[in-house]
């Protein structure tokens, strides 16, 4: 797979070459979130020894929380193993060769990064109907290397099987197990250390937030 990814990638962007707009061109890449931990598949392929592509399987829990090491847990965990992924972007017209950021970012923020790229605003109504604001920051000014870091002024939510988190600075609330768990991830992005018992206040009020979010988006929880 990553051997056919690297070839096609070479393709468009040898395109974009030919083409003579490569200069111009954002190309962007990330991954999926977290390795797969469903258990081992294929019973009954007697033909093909393991391996082989013509042999697939899951891996199951624990080479997955290997695949995702040093993060905690993987796919459809809100833990770090389950949400983080890299992000590469190519524009060599804004953004220099060989950059690299920390700067937390979410697929929310790709509409407003989107519309400043291309210096367009997103309208307020169509058609007669007023339209939900753009969620997410427009991460362009960090890529570009204008600013060094952008403060989010809302919290990053998630759900997904259960499982939830918000995540506001560097605090990160996340529920495991029927209780919720609390993580500085300046000091632990590993997620390692349970800080909730010393900052019961925290839990309460990201909780809270995290609650009147589920709400507000008629989360079943």
């Amino acid at each position: 797979m990553v051997d056919n990814m690297d070839q096609n990638i070479g393709r468009l962007l040898a395109l974009l070459d030919e083409l003579g707009i490569a200069e111009n061109t954002a190309v962007m890449f990330l991954s999926d979130n977290g390795a797969c931990a469903e258990t081992p598949g294929g019973a009954g392929n007697t033909e093909h020894l393991p391996g082989p592509e013509q042999w697939y399987s899951h891996v199951g829990p624990n080479w997955a929380h290997a695949q995702n090491t040093p993060f905690r847990y993987y796919k459809s965990h809100t833990h770090e193993g389950g949400i983080a992924t890299p992000f590469v972007i190519r524009w060599p017209a804004r953004i220099a060769a060989g950059s690299r950021t920390n700067q937390t970012g979410h697929i929310i923020d790709f509409l407003p990064t989107f519309l400043a790229m291309a210096k367009s605003d997103y309208p307020n109504s169509r058609n007669g109907n007023t339209l939900i604001p753009v969620e997410g920051v427009n991460l362009l000014p960090v890529l570009s290397a204008k600013k060094p870091s952008i403060d989010r002024p809302e919290p990053l939510f998630w759900f997904w099987s259960k499982k939830r988190a918000i995540r506001e600075g560097d605090w990160k609330l996340v529920w495991l197990k029927k209780r919720w768990e609390l993580y500085n991830l300046k000091n632990d992005r590993t997620e390692t250390q349970d800080l909730s018992a010393q900052h019961p206040e925290k839990v309460a009020e990201l909780a809270r937030q995290w609650e009147d979010w589920a709400e507000l988006t008629d989360v079943k929880y």
